[in-house]
């Protein structure tokens, strides 16, 4: 375990050492503060305006960092050649693989708290009110990462890392926006294409259930704690397949 938490340790240290994390928290907060401008005029309905583009921007960026970060991993590491002293410590690929894996999702972690409590503080001043639910989908973004996280390194061993990137970023982007609309397109196709859709629509995770957004903005009641605990549940189930399948291809590769 120890050494686990050790590479886990060096992979948080390198993600930020690369102060990726801090450009887009800048960004985020112009757009965002450039967004809550338009408040000040007073006109009603840009308080829910603002914090619609507060979270979608956030939410894309988070996304984009975490793909990023967890694409690089392995990669990076076979390619510097830096994974053959640590494979002779002795330590196990699998070992590196979840070390990399806990790596990522506290550095991404860490970056949705802070946009998160960016988001806040810009809401505070300028005066658009936030509930309960903005920290619920705080709780909720987190996990989502910890599956993207978890797909992007499992197909870091699959793909090249400019295909890893461009397929997590399609993937994340797609099953936290279009999900449903795979049910609608189903019904219109026959044969094989509606078997695709199908097996898309089962199998790939549904991070769109990790999005309060739209529960935020619109000012509706917290969500039960049950949802949270069998949405928390579900994260974990997926994040453990693809790490299963990851490690069990990593053992595979020829270093």
């Amino acid at each position: 375990m120890d050494k686990i938490l050790g590479i886990a340790q060096v992979t948080i240290i390198d993600s930020f050492r690369r102060k990726d994390p801090y450009v887009v928290l800048i960004l985020a907060a112009l757009i965002v503060f450039g967004a809550g401008l338009f408040s000040r005029f007073g006109t009603e309905g840009l308080g829910k305006f603002v914090k619609d583009v507060g979270f979608t921007t956030t939410g894309l960026l988070a996304v984009l960092i975490c793909v990023v970060t967890a694409a690089r991993q392995l990669p990076n590491e076979i390619q510097n050649r830096t994974l053959y002293p640590l494979l002779a410590k002795p330590v196990s690929r699998l070992q590196v693989f979840l070390g990399k894996y806990l790596g990522v999702c506290a550095m991404a972690s860490a970056v949705v708290v802070l946009f998160s409590a960016e988001l806040f503080l810009l809401f505070k001043i300028l005066g658009v009110p936030v509930s309960a639910v903005f920290f619920q989908a705080v709780y909720l973004r987190i996990l989502a990462m910890w599956i993207i996280a978890g797909l992007t390194l499992c197909l870091s061993v699959f793909l090249t890392h400019s295909g890893n990137v461009t397929v997590s970023m399609l993937l994340a982007l797609a099953m936290q926006t279009f999900a449903n609309t795979l049910t609608t397109v189903r019904t219109d196709l026959e044969g094989w294409g509606r078997t695709l859709m199908e097996v898309l629509y089962w199998v790939l995770p549904h991070l769109e259930l990790f999005d309060l957004t739209k529960r935020e903005v619109h000012g509706y009641l917290p969500t039960p704690f049950w949802v949270l605990a069998a949405l928390t549940l579900y994260a974990l189930v997926y994040a453990s397949v693809f790490i299963a399948v990851g490690v069990r291809r990593f053992h595979r590769v020829d270093l």
